[in-house]
């Protein structure tokens, strides 16, 4: 008798919190708390936009983009080998690595993104001398200068943005993007320091 007793009160508590849902105003707030709006953006990165040749100084980075060199080398698909001269200063007290991976990326001005791509550091371990493979460090209160990369990139494409990452000593730092806008005339033949 007594466990009927305790199932009667459960199945009343039940029901009167079941009914007591149901009636609640609809102007009620709701029970789940709401994300800001700003939590469930994705904070875009500030855009720095330099010329070639020139610096940008952000993160204890200071970044400058020499040229773009075409190696005259080809993918199977007929894309070009195309690498990066690079300098870049480290203002911090601590070393940090940078890879083309994490830290570059073209982007086409219809928004397409070229990543860095294995085979043309393959090709240039084994055929240039003054090409500098993933990963290389940036000294602390140091330079880098040397050629890095590279991108397979269709043969019509002269013009694209060579987006680069400032990171520092943190890989996951992507907040700021230095962009620096190419055109044909900063494209350049490999020049005898790359070719070894």
């Amino acid at each position: 008798m007594k466990k009927f007793k305790c199932s009667a009160f459960l199945c009343a508590v039940l029901l009167s919190a079941c009914s007591l849902a149901g009636c609640a105003d609809s102007s009620d707030p709701p029970l789940i708390p709401k994300t800001s709006s700003s939590e469930s953006e994705v904070q875009q990165p500030q855009e720095i936009n330099v010329a070639v040749d020139e610096e940008a100084d952000k993160n204890d980075t200071v970044f400058k983009l020499n040229s773009v060199i075409d190696s005259g080398a080809k993918s199977d698909d007929g894309e070009r080998y195309l690498y990066l001269n690079v300098t870049i200063k480290n203002t911090s007290d601590s070393k940090y690595e940078l890879n083309a991976l994490n830290n570059f990326y073209l982007l086409t001005d219809d928004g397409k993104e070229i990543g860095f791509n294995i085979k043309t550091q393959i090709y240039a371990t084994n055929n240039f001398k003054g090409y500098t493979p993933n990963p290389f460090e940036i000294p602390a209160n140091g330079e880098f200068t040397g050629y890095i990369g590279g991108f397979c990139v269709p043969e019509e494409q002269n013009n694209f943005t060579v987006c680069f990452y400032p990171t520092g000593t943190d890989d996951n730092d992507k907040s700021n993007v230095i962009k620096v806008p190419v055109t044909i005339a900063n494209i350049v033949s490999a020049p005898a320091d790359f070719l070894g």
